[in-house]
């Protein structure tokens, strides 16, 4: 099997998913990180990979439906 390397685990939430190559925490399938064929939490996958979110938080003084 191509991916025998790959450990899974069950989430709190019952899904099956794998584990974080680095630090073993479970995760799902969809918050999973891939590199070089291993899958890493969001954590480990910016430290190997020293990319970060290119989301960028708006800070407002009030709330648009209260204006």
């Amino acid at each position: 099997m191509p991916h025998e390397h790959i450990e899974l685990a069950q989430t709190p939430n019952g899904e099956i998913g794998p584990r974080c190559k680095t630090c073993g925490i479970r995760l799902t399938f969809g918050e999973a990180m891939v590199v070089d064929k291993n899958y890493l939490c969001w954590e480990h996958y910016v430290e190997s990979t020293g990319a970060d979110t290119a989301t960028v938080e708006i800070q407002r003084q009030t709330r648009f439906w209260k204006e």
